[in-house]
């Protein structure tokens, strides 16, 4: 076979998920950004051939001892414990110090599962990749930063789940590629606090599925669903009878309305 036959090779089903854990244990490392992350991992997707694939990793520098492969961060992550407690039944989220919260936070996930509930202290940034696995965040009894959360999610043939607290203010932008970016979240019940939480959402899902949904701490899904229809009735009443009186007002003598 001649060199220029031999870099027309078409590039495996095994070789591309190479490349993508590859990748992802460079980003995991900080040596791409997050743009350029995820054009590499569509590029892998479009390439045709080995040298395609190699390319992608060929100007990428060498992983150091322990930044190998995240395969086996499986299992649950160990939480951060404090002296504080979560605020429970109380609709606003409890706080951290600002001495407590870092900021950056990376939750990788690669043919296994990674896990973040009870009292835990969310980084100011966190980065959260799913490589056919499953990553869960739970920020319910999570002790909030002061400002906002930047949460930047992809999931690759896996899936991450978030689920937020009442109080806090849910800001989402994600594209979906042959999967779902999907939310269910507490109807708007007259705004929030000016000095709320606020949990800004953004990434992508590729043949996998990213769920965001409000739940009170120790609610099932089924009664959140519950709870929301309910809200959601009750709101459209609401509205139907603010309606309704602002009709018979109109219809009042001297109202204008002729």
């Amino acid at each position: 076979m001649s060199p220029h036959e031999e870099r027309k090779v078409p590039g495996s089903p095994l070789e591309r998920e190479q490349v993508v854990e590859r990748l992802c244990d460079h980003y995991a490392a900080d040596h791409l950004a997050m743009e350029e992350f995820e054009r590499r991992i569509t590029l892998v997707h479009r390439a045709a051939t080995q040298d395609e694939l190699r390319a992608l990793l060929a100007d990428l520098p060498s992983l150091q001892a322990g930044q190998g492969s995240a395969s086996g961060a499986s299992g649950t992550a160990s939480s951060s414990r404090t002296g504080l407690e979560p605020a429970g039944s109380t609709p606003a989220p409890a706080r951290a110090r600002a001495g407590q919260v870092r900021d950056n936070q990376t939750e990788l996930a690669i043919w296994s599962g990674r896990t973040r509930t009870g009292p835990w202290i969310p980084a100011r940034t966190i980065r959260a990749v799913a490589l056919m696995g499953g990553i869960e965040l739970d920020f319910r009894e999570a002790l909030f930063p002061e400002g906002e959360i930047r949460l930047h999610v992809v999931a690759i043939m896996g899936g991450v789940d978030i689920t937020v607290p009442p109080g806090v203010r849910v800001e989402t932008g994600g594209i979906a590629l042959l999967g779902g970016f999907d939310e269910a979240l507490d109807p708007d019940q007259g705004g929030f606090e000016d000095d709320a939480p606020v949990l800004r959402i953004t990434g992508a899902a590729f043949l996998g599925g990213v769920d965001i949904t409000s739940r009170h701490p120790g609610e099932s899904p089924r009664e959140a669903r519950r709870r929301r229809k309910r809200l959601g009735q009750e709101r459209q009443k609401a509205r139907e009878e603010l309606e309704d009186r602002a009709a018979a007002r109109r219809k009042l003598p001297g109202s204008g309305d002729r």
